[in-house]
Formats: C-alpha cells, structure tokens, sequence
C-alpha cells in the first residue's frame, strides 16, 4: 500500500504542482530539491535541479531570505500556478 501511494506521488508531481502544496508559501530551492529528492526518493544534482527548476519559469524570486542556514542567506521564492498551468497545457513532463 504504501508503495502504491508513493508511485501515485510521483506520477502525480510530473504532471501537478503537487510539491508546491506541501511547502510553505515561500520556500528555498535547496527546501524545494529536498522534496524532489524525498518524492522520487533519490539524489539529485544541485547544479542541473537548480538549472532546470529556474529554466521553467514558475518559481517568482521574491526580495525575502531565509538567513537560518548562513548569514548571507537564501532568496526565499513563490510558486506561479499560473505560469505552471500554461506549462502543463502545452505538455510538459515536470520530473526533473
């Protein structure tokens, strides 16, 4: 059962902004790769994640950080539904 319900995850988070609704309204990409990783259940490389994520244009960089891992910190981001919908409509598979 639980297997079943982890395949239903991942098919889901391809096709669904089903990751954006398990994080807080503004998040990290290292929170949002963390998820991914925890999702598919694999490692992923930081580089190419956070290339591809930004490439797709549905993450809105705000002017927030969250200083709680350095004292620079990191920009906090929002999630575009309605850029990912637009996305979704023309077909794109959203594993990354």
């Amino acid at each position: 059962m639980v297997n079943n319900a982890i395949n239903e995850l991942k098919i889901k988070a391809k096709h669904q902004p089903i990751g954006f609704n398990l994080l807080p309204e503004y998040f990290t990409i290292p929170e949002l790769q963390s998820l991914h990783e925890a999702i598919y259940q694999r490692s992923l490389d930081t580089r190419n994640f956070r290339k591809k994520i930004l490439s797709l244009d549905v993450l809105t960089k705000t002017d927030k950080k969250d200083k709680s891992g350095s004292k620079k910190g990191a920009f906090l981001y929002s999630f575009n539904k309605e850029k990912f919908d637009i996305l979704i409509k023309k077909g794109l598979n959203f594993e990354v």
